[in-house]
């Protein structure tokens, strides 16, 4: 009992330790903001890079695809991990955009069944509502939305609808980034007034026989209608992925099922009703699956029964099946390495904590020899003694962690709020500051150099300070009011931008903070002040209690 009380009392009577508690409360916090932050952004890219992925991949190790996919993704959905299929066509090309040419990856796909297997629709960035509200036009009025104002609809269909048909050409959704009059604001957002929607453009590809080499009739090309722009959050496929329909692209490379005339051999002249067919080929298929199953189950099976199908000689392809983590794996990687290696530095620094809680309590030891001297006298065991100074540990080790939780959520939680004050409001915080703090300076020096020859300086510093402050405050506050523009000047020339949206990729910081995580760094936390105190522990311990009663 008599630890508990000498406890409770140390802690709140001595300054020493609540510094040793405030070491532990910061590195803590510290800890936290980081791996919460650095593992926001890690989840933000994965989510990102599964989003037009799929879970898993059966694809061409060649730019001239596979044959066979239909019977491949027969197969494939009859599997119990598997809930849906698609093919994807994928090719380079060009895409010239108002006289812009730029080198794009073009993904041929259906709608459809795409959008059930990636997040397609999600990524659509334009809706009938925009370019309603773009035109002027009020919803209410109008009554049923024309078909070529429905964004949504056509980018479903990849075709153009309404006057758009006029054009006679195939619809297509770009990246938001492929668009070269299209950028971010300073808060991170697209302005449909920049979009492409409704402009025309011009694919172009090149077509590859089976063997890999170009076409006879080389390059071919088509005019489409841009019919939405997509962000999918990882600037790598924003700025340059484009989408038409998958048989529009099959169509452009030749990869469509095409039946010819058989020709003898040996005469080289045609065999009368025979003919020759060229089989339909796509460049991957993309597969989800089903709820119960992980991404490794799934796997497995979508590779066992792409070998098996492999294994008919006439259906013989080179086809690599991976995960969406096997395909983005460099770049997530590297990710989790950098997040490793900033939590890994945290935690190195965080020692200077374990090294004030050591030092704190050496001292509160040399201070307190007599009191153990005292109590080793009345009978207090050594292990008594050590159990008091760690316990000691443990209260400041707790009470440290948990306000560190405490300040590390409230961080997390607004640091775009907080973001957004240091870029826009910092200007105008500062000057109030200036203002109210010079005058509260001004106001104490006078005041305590009138009252020194009345013996009254700190009460006339006091009164003078307090009442030059807030007449700072009122100063700034009209001169904010008086002087035109004052308060972006101030916080155009003061301002601090920690996360800058039009540099990196997401508008916002990652605000979520992990409990999983936070509740070992705070276990941690304790753990290492009571290792801190360890030492100190001991050596109270080991105090001989006459030469401890005799320390002076």
């Amino acid at each position: 009992m008599y630890k508990l009380t000498l406890i409770l009392k140390y802690l709140r009577r001595k300054l020493g330790p609540m510094f040793a508690a405030l070491a532990v409360m910061l590195c803590t916090a510290m800890v936290i903001i980081v791996i919460s932050v650095m593992g926001g952004f890690l989840d933000l890219l994965q989510t990102s890079a599964k989003q037009l992925t799929g879970d898993v991949s059966v694809q061409a190790r060649s730019m001239t695809g596979f044959a066979y996919y239909e019977e491949l993704m027969v197969e494939i959905k009859a599997l119990d991990e598997v809930v849906a299929a698609t093919p994807v066509v994928s090719t380079f090309g060009m895409i010239n955009l108002d006289g812009h040419t730029i080198g794009v990856n073009i993904m041929g796909i259906q709608p459809e069944e795409f959008s059930g297997i990636v997040r397609y629709r999600d990524t659509l960035m334009w809706s009938a509502d925009d370019i309603l509200d773009y035109n002027g036009i009020d919803p209410d009025e109008l009554g049923a939305t024309p078909p070529a104002f429905d964004l949504e609809a056509m980018s479903m269909t990849l075709e153009p609808a309404g006057f758009l048909k006029g054009h006679d050409a195939p619809g297509v959704v770009i990246g938001v980034e492929v668009n070269p009059y299209q950028y971010r604001d300073e808060q991170g957002q697209y302005d449909f007034r920049n979009s492409a929607v409704h402009q025309t453009a011009t694919l172009t590809v090149l077509p590859l026989t089976e063997r890999g080499a170009p076409a006879e009739l080389g390059p071919s090309y088509t005019n489409a209608v841009v019919l939405n722009e997509f962000k999918s959050g990882l600037y790598e496929i924003d700025r340059s992925q484009v989408f038409v329909r998958f048989d529009v692209l099959q169509k452009l490379l030749g990869m469509e099922r095409s039946e010819s005339p058989a020709f003898d051999e040996q005469t080289g002249e045609p065999i009368p009703g025979k003919t020759s067919v060229k089989p339909a080929r796509t460049s991957e298929i993309v597969v989800k699956g089903a709820e119960g199953y992980t991404l490794e189950q799934v796997y497995a099976a979508v590779k066992y029964t792409v070998l098996t199908f492999d294994k008919v000689p006439a259906r013989h392809h080179a086809i690599a099946v991976r995960t969406w983590e096997q395909r983005h794996a460099q770049f997530i990687n590297a990710v989790k390495n950098e997040k490793g290696m900033v939590t890994f530095l945290f935690i190195i620094i965080s020692i200077v904590a374990v090294v004030m809680v050591a030092t704190t309590f050496y001292m509160t030891v040399l201070e307190k020899t007599r009191d153990i001297g005292v109590l080793r006298a009345v009978g207090a065991s050594q292990g008594g003694i050590m159990g008091l100074f760690l316990g000691y540990g443990l209260a400041v080790g707790v009470v440290g962690a948990l306000l560190g939780l405490a300040l590390a959520v409230s961080v997390v939680w607004h640091l775009n709020e907080i973001q957004y004050w240091l870029a826009n409001r910092l200007g105008v915080s500062a000057h109030y500051t200036w203002c109210a703090c010079g005058g509260a300076l001004v106001g104490a020096v006078v005041g305590a150099a009138v009252g020194f020859s009345k013996r009254k300086a700190l009460k006339f510093a006091l009164l003078a300070g307090l009442a030059l402050f807030l007449l700072g405050l009122a100063g700034a506050w009209v001169s904010l009011a008086q002087v035109e523009d004052l308060s972006f000047k101030l916080n155009d020339a003061i301002s601090f931008k920690m996360w800058d949206p039009q540099t990196y990729f997401f508008d916002r910081i990652p605000d979520k903070v992990k409990f999983y995580d936070a509740f070992f760094i705070v276990l941690g936390a304790i753990l290492s002040s009571v290792v801190g105190a360890l030492i100190p522990a001991v050596l109270a311990a080991r105090l001989d209690p006459v030469e401890a009663l005799r320390y002076e």
